[in-house]
């Protein structure tokens, strides 16, 4: 059973401008020569067990509050598991951003 689910990415973009949401760009690297997300966390799919799991403080590394809004963007086939791996960590906001980069990122053009 799914944890988290879909957001449009023109929900994701306000919810971010309103401090209300983190975008975290989990695209590979060689993905990204498409562009960036302004203000965007962004952490390589292997690395994300890692740059989420909690401290042995029990502190938050990448996002620091577990509560808050989480709107992945990767590959459209890798988004879904990789918001459930965070997801799994213990965020308890998690979503995927349906149509990955290429909807955010028409989002940010002007």
């Amino acid at each position: 059973m799914s944890v988290v689910n879909s957001i449009t990415a023109a929900d994701a973009k306000t919810h971010c401008e309103h401090d209300h949401a983190v975008i975290v760009d989990a695209r590979p690297q060689v993905m990204r020569h498409q562009g960036s997300l302004p203000g965007a966390v962004v952490v390589e799919p292997n690395d994300v067990r890692e740059r989420f799991t909690p401290t042995p403080s029990g502190t938050f590394p990448v996002v620091r509050d577990p509560d808050t809004e989480i709107a992945v963007v990767s590959v459209s086939s890798q988004a879904p598991a990789i918001a459930e791996q965070i997801a799994r960590l213990g965020y308890t906001n998690v979503h995927y951003v349906d149509g990955g980069y290429r909807a955010m990122s028409t989002q940010y053009r002007t």
